[in-house]
């Protein structure tokens, strides 16, 4: 059953992590060359910020009945008049490319092609994603005072819009060929890019995932990189640069995110909160773009803060505050909290105000850049992190009423069950069995303890050079219930593949070679250290039901993306 989940979630969940936390960089024992001479990176959009539209266009094919390659032999036939090549020059709009660029791909399948649906593909779902790894270097390159830039052959939306899903204030420069009436590989629009930037070819680095645009701007003068895998081209990007780009570390000389915050009654509830003087300056940088988990770090008076305002209600806030503040008590390692503030004259919604807490977080659960000792030692503090926090005693810490510690497995299998027949479209056989195996399968002995509810690698905050966890963050789904989701939502990456876009995973990465644990490595350390000598039994039903969980959220996606198509 969980092998059937797992192939059902890597061929139609295709979806990214929208999980877009702050991540820091890994400062273990590694070196790099004297920062270069290069002053701007330049970057193709498709297969480099967001997924390749290859695998989309065969998994396309795959489900129309189309003949594998058409899609990419329309492409690549009829010169530079071509629908496809008129389209990305902006030279037709949305309707008139679906015509003539289906006409084309019906004459090379011999059989009709709805381009008109692959089009809708394109413009939805995992292609609106950004790639982290990509994002987390783009940081890295502004924080060390590069600039940055978008150079993508792209197309007009319906709306009239380029289709650009990304976060503009991440980049200097945006040139797209739909605006221009240029496309790659054609020198004019890389000048064109270079004279926005304000930089020479030689100052220059660019990538991009299609051979003939690598070559294109290597004959220019630019160093150019072909991307194929992220990770290796991103490690060959910190060769170039000489910095390191596996995390991004807020501070004053980090490239600012756009913010909406209003900064008046932010400044005046600040310097009344932490008795700054009128003279101490604010500075904000937005962490996440999420706007219903919004990250914001905070300099003033020489400190380093963390905001974090959801749309929470206010219960719900003080709720987590309570909690942070009673383990600040217990030795778990969390942020320091300072302030609840739940005047909605302030920020418009609750939120809290901590100390920042200076040190490495992951978003790769590979661990790129580490040596083989360090991930194992790493994943070791993580597994005892989430032992301290399992052996808490609430008692000790005024948590006994934290929540009423109920029938917890039984309650969350119902309560995602329902969150899935809400969004539910067509039947899906696979899921159906899942629902009716669940219920049936709940395991017959559950601890309860407190609980993080959303314990991974990325949540944690790791001393700069120790393998040793500093904090704990998201505390935002933390109860009291079992505390095996915990563990084996911990392990999530180790049944996933690499590009899974919503959880990193790392079951096709080789992990002896990496030296990260096994499962069966965490689950003997877990057991070990709380003393469960009869092990875990029921294993597989907590993996099945986190992969439940992972398909159901994609369920509420897929049906808020097509109610969107259709308004």
């Amino acid at each position: 059953m969980m092998m059937m989940m797992m192939k059902k979630m890597r061929t139609a969940a295709r979806f990214r992590s929208q999980l877009w936390s702050l991540k820091m960089p890994s400062l273990c024992h590694r070196s790099f060359a004297a920062i270069s001479t290069y002053k701007a990176v330049i970057f193709y959009m498709y297969g480099v910020l967001i997924p390749s539209p290859v695998k989309l266009a065969t998994v396309f094919e795959q489900q129309n009945g189309v003949p594998l390659g058409t899609l990419g032999k329309a492409i690549r036939t009829g010169g530079e008049v071509n629908a496809w090549k008129r389209f990305m020059r902006g030279e037709i709009g949305a309707e008139e490319f679906v015509e003539a660029f289906g006409r084309q791909c019906s004459e090379i399948a011999g059989c009709p092609v709805p381009i008109g649906s692959f089009l809708s593909d394109l413009t939805s779902g995992p292609m609106t994603r950004p790639l982290p790894v990509m994002m987390e270097a783009i940081l890295c390159a502004r924080s060390r005072g590069l600039k940055t830039a978008v150079l993508s052959n792209n197309f007009l939306q319906l709306n009239g819009d380029p289709f650009l899903p990304l976060d503009h204030s991440l980049f200097d420069v945006i040139v797209e060929s739909c605006r221009e009436g240029l496309s790659k590989p054609d020198p004019r629009i890389y000048h064109l890019c270079l004279n926005r930037l304000g930089v020479s070819a030689h100052e220059a680095v660019f990538l991009d995932d299609l051979e003939l645009n690598v070559k294109a701007a290597a004959q220019l003068g630019m160093h150019a990189i072909k991307v194929g895998d992220l990770a290796v081209s991103v490690k060959e990007l910190e060769g170039v640069l000489g910095i390191p780009l596996s995390g991004f570390v807020p501070g004053p000389g980090s490239a600012p995110w756009a913010t909406k915050l209003p900064m008046d009654q932010l400044t005046q509830y600040l310097r009344k909160t932490l008795h700054l003087s009128d003279k101490d300056p604010v500075a904000v940088q937005q962490l996440s773009p999420s706007q219903s988990n919004a990250l914001y770090h905070l300099t003033t008076g020489g400190r380093h803060l963390l905001l974090r305002k959801q749309q929470k209600t206010s219960r719900a806030m003080e709720t987590e505050y309570r909690l942070l503040k009673s383990l600040s008590r217990s030795g778990i390692p969390v942020p320091e909290i300072i302030d609840l503030c739940e005047d909605p004259s302030v920020l418009g919604a609750p939120f809290l105000l901590m100390e920042f807490c200076l040190g490495r977080m992951f978003s790769d659960p590979s661990l790129p850049g580490l040596t083989p000792g360090d991930r194992r030692a790493l994943y070791q503090a993580m597994q005892h992190t989430l032992c301290q926090i399992h052996c808490l005693d609430t008692r000790a810490v005024g948590l006994e009423d934290y929540n009423e510690p109920v029938d917890y497995m039984g309650l969350q299998v119902q309560w995602w069950t329902q969150q899935y027949r809400d969004s539910e479209t067509l039947p899906i056989p696979s899921m159906e069995r899942l629902i009716q195996w669940l219920p049936l399968h709940l395991p017959k002995h559950q601890r309860t303890t407190l609980i993080h509810g959303s314990f991974r690698l990325e949540n944690l905050v790791f001393h700069p050079e120790k393998p040793e966890v500093v904090a704990v963050m998201d505390w935002g789904r933390s109860r009291l219930g079992d505390p095996l989701t915990d563990l084996t939502f911990s392990c999530m990456a180790h049944y996933l593949p690499q590009d899974n876009p919503l959880l990193t995973g790392i079951s096709d990465r080789g992990l002896v070679q990496l030296g990260i644990p096994t499962v069966e490595e965490v689950m003997r350390q877990y057991c070990s250290s709380m003393g469960l000598e009869e092990g875990i039994t029921e294993w597989n039903f907590y993996m099945a039901f986190h992969l439940f969980c992972l398909a159901a959220s994609h369920q509420g996606e897929s049906k808020s993306t097509i109610a969107g198509t259709r308004t």
